[in-house]
C-alpha cells in the first residue's frame, strides 16, 4: 500500500470525497482543506510511474451537467471564486492577466480523477496501467495546471491580504 500508485489512489479518493461532500463548517476551513489535499495530490502525481496504456480503451468521461453540479457546489462553499492568473508564466512578452475560477479548477481536477477511481471501485476490465497512464497524462496536460492555479489562489484566500474572514480564531496556548 506504500507504492506510488496506491498512495496516489488513496489521495485522489480523499480529494474527490472532499469535493463531493456537503458544506464545511465555514469557507476558510474548506479552502484550507482543499489546499492541503491539492498539495499532497500534486506531490504524489509527480511520483506516479510513467506507464504506457495497456489498451486503446479510454476511461469514461464525466458529462458536463454532472461536472457543473459539482462546480456549483464548490462555489457555494468558497468565500471567493475568481482570481487573477497568467496562462503561460514563461511567456517572453508581458502576458495578459486572465480570470481564473477556483470552482472550475477544483471541479476539473475532480473530473480528471473520478473516472479512474470509479473503475477501480467496480473492478474494471481496464488495466491499472490504463488508469495510471490517464492520471499521469491528464496531470501533465490538464489538471496539473489547474492545481497550480488553485494552490496559489487558495493560499491567498487562506493567508493573503484579501484572505477569507471566516478563519477561525486560534485560542492562546494553555487555554
Amino acid at each position: 500500500m506504500n507504492d506510488p500508485t496506491s498512495l496516489f489512489t488513496a489521495q485522489a479518493s480523499d480529494y474527490c470525497s472532499l469535493i463531493e461532500d456537503g458544506p464545511a463548517p465555514n469557507s476558510w476551513i474548506f479552502a484550507q482543506a482543499c489546499l492541503m489535499q491539492l498539495l499532497l495530490l500534486y506531490q504524489l502525481a509527480l511520483q506516479l510511474p510513467e506507464a504506457g496504456p495497456a489498451s486503446d480503451d479510454l476511461l469514461p468521461r464525466i458529462e458536463h451537467e454532472a461536472w457543473n453540479l459539482v462546480r456549483e457546489n464548490i462555489a457555494k462553499r468558497l468565500a471567493r471564486d475568481y482570481y487573477w492568473a497568467v496562462f503561460e508564466p514563461l511567456e517572453q512578452e508581458l502576458p495578459d492577466a486572465l480570470v481564473g475560477s477556483l470552482s472550475d479548477d477544483l471541479a476539473d481536477i475532480w473530473r480528471d480523477l473520478k473516472p479512474g477511481l470509479a473503475l477501480i471501485d467496480i473492478g474494471t476490465k481496464n488495466s491499472p496501467n490504463d488508469i495510471v497512464w490517464e492520471w499521469r497524462l491528464s496531470f501533465e496536460t490538464h489538471w496539473g495546471t489547474h492545481a497550480v492555479g488553485a494552490i496559489s489562489a487558495l493560499h491567498a484566500l487562506c493567508f493573503g491580504s484579501y484572505a477569507d474572514v471566516s478563519r477561525p480564531t486560534l485560542a492562546p496556548p494553555g487555554r
